[in-house]
């Protein structure tokens, strides 16, 4: 009806009957124009709020499933924040109990480093005050040497009171040693020595204790001519235990090997015996003080466990080091390493 009139409006008064024709389709062509237009346009509107419809369901589809992985997301969350909550109270916990371990620890720690110095204290001590009585024995025993009417067991006697005495001063210089070693640096005492007066000088001082055993020491030239820079003492001393070693644990009528040669501005020196050797389980544990190892002496000849500790502690005070090869029923052999030259200044 809107339409209708609308059309009515617009159309001019009738002339004529062909005229009024006329204009009349003109009229209906733009009413149904209009017509098209109108559904037309309200098509296009119901599509248009269709789609709408349909993009509002969408998103709001999208909002829903958003929301649940939020609130999905911020119950783990929630339970991660309260197992966090769980752990840092764990955790409170364990350092409470470290802090309590570790004051514990460095009390008994102090106690210990107390009870230590006072072990090296009682050492020094007892190691000093050992030396008087043994000292005595041997002054008393030079008196009774100088009578001369001693029987040849009284002799055997003070000879085997003499071997106690010496293993006792023995010891106790080994004790003081290690006890040194561990407390502080010694001073080094720097001379130039001639290997070849060196060795034929130290080598008198065992000519008893091989012919006793019925051993021979083989001594290798190589060493002729060589002149070396160290403390003379710390060498004779290294020298003195490995040697000692290898007559004690050495069979009677068996050889000693020495070599001393130069390489690298380096004085090597093996001891080589021909004795049990030493097994590798031995070999792990063989540097350390008061170890003993599986092989015995073959001549009942004391040991203390701390000679190979001591010839170890030397080699470093001079800048060495020491190493072994041994097999079982093979021998052994001990090679010291140790520089030709150390200047004074590190002394």
């Amino acid at each position: 009806m809107i339409i209708l009139n609308f059309v009515l409006i617009l159309s001019p008064p009738i002339q004529t009957e062909t005229t009024s024709t006329l204009e009349s389709y003109s009229i209906l062509n733009m009413a149904l124009l209009v017509l098209l237009c109108c559904i037309g346009l309200y098509a296009l509107f119901k599509l248009y709020t269709r789609r709408a419809q349909i993009q509002k369901l969408v998103l709001q589809k999208k909002v829903e499933k958003r929301t649940s992985e939020i609130s999905k997301q911020k119950e783990e969350l929630q339970k991660q924040s309260e197992e966090l909550k769980k752990a840092y109270e764990e955790i409170k916990v364990k350092n409470i109990a470290i802090e309590e371990a570790f004051e514990h620890l460095t009390n008994s720690f102090a106690k210990l480093s107390d009870l230590n110095r006072e072990k090296d204290g009682i050492i020094s001590i007892v190691a000093h005050d050992l030396r008087t009585p043994l000292n005595n024995i041997e002054g008393l025993i030079q008196l009774v040497s100088m009578d001369g009417n001693l029987s040849d067991d009284q002799k055997d006697y003070i000879i085997k009171i003499r071997t106690v005495v010496k293993h006792g001063n023995e010891m106790i210089r080994d004790l003081l040693d290690i006890n040194q070693a561990k407390n502080q640096k010694p001073e080094l005492k720097i001379s130039t020595i001639d290997l070849t007066e060196f060795i034929t000088n130290w080598n008198v001082h065992f000519e008893k204790s091989l012919a006793a055993k019925n051993q021979q020491l083989v001594l290798t030239n190589e060493f002729q001519d060589l002149t070396i820079q160290t403390d003379a003492g710390l060498l004779s001393r290294i020298l003195d235990n490995l040697m000692t070693n290898a007559i004690k644990f050495s069979e009677k009528g068996t050889s000693i090997y020495i070599n001393i040669n130069c390489e690298d501005d380096k004085l090597i020196l093996s001891i080589k015996d021909e004795g049990p050797g030493i097994s590798a389980a031995d070999q792990q544990k063989m540097f350390k003080p008061f170890t003993r190892l599986s092989a015995t002496p073959t001549g009942g000849e004391p040991s203390n466990g701390l000679g190979l500790s001591i010839i170890k502690s030397l080699c470093q005070q001079l800048g060495g080091k020491i190493r072994v090869e041994s097999e079982l029923e093979k021998g052994t052999t001990f090679i010291v390493s140790i520089p030709m030259q150390i200047e004074t200044a590190k002394a």
